[in-house]
């Protein structure tokens, strides 16, 4: 039989917390913090894959869950697709047809808009980070700089900056 050491009792102990505290952690999230999600998403639009409110604050799907964008997305990158925000508005509201069609140019334009704009911000955003890419490159040996630009490449799928 072998003698306890010091070592052996503190391992033992930083073991012992550390699975305690994983196992918290699954506690707390299987419990109160999955059931304070589910009061967000019934109040603002559901869940991924639902039919979602008429706010569009959520992704709700076509009805099919299989949307652009993978299960549970719409078809519209900005929430509920235009013509199903105006079905759903019309519920709320009673639209008249004229109604309808003038609220779904509107959506239908300003979902143009919003998506000429997320591209530009992410052309910009692209710039940016290339810039500052090669910022640090200009930090390093040559050597040093060609790993870190396949380093940025295997983690963004672009290049890292030239």
């Amino acid at each position: 039989m072998t003698i306890s050491t010091p070592r052996v009792w503190i391992a033992t102990f930083v073991a012992l917390v550390f699975s305690i505290g994983i196992l918290t952690g699954i506690v707390v999230e299987r419990t109160w913090l999955n059931r304070a999600g589910a009061g967000f998403q019934a109040r603002f639009g559901g869940s991924p894959g639902s039919q979602g409110g008429p706010g569009g604050l959520n992704r709700g799907g076509s009805g099919t869950g299989q949307g652009r964008g993978g299960p549970g997305r719409g078809g519209s990158m900005f929430g509920a697709s235009p013509q199903r925000y105006v079905d759903e508005l019309s519920r709320e509201v009673t639209l008249t047809d004229a109604q309808s069609a003038q609220v779904l140019t509107l959506l239908q334009a300003q979902e143009i808009w919003l998506k000429t704009m997320q591209d530009d911000a992410r052309k910009v955003f692209i710039q940016e980070q290339e810039g500052l890419h090669n910022k640090i490159a200009a930090v390093f040996s040559p050597a040093q700089a060609e790993a870190f630009r396949k380093w940025v490449t295997t983690r963004t799928g672009r290049r890292g900056g030239r």
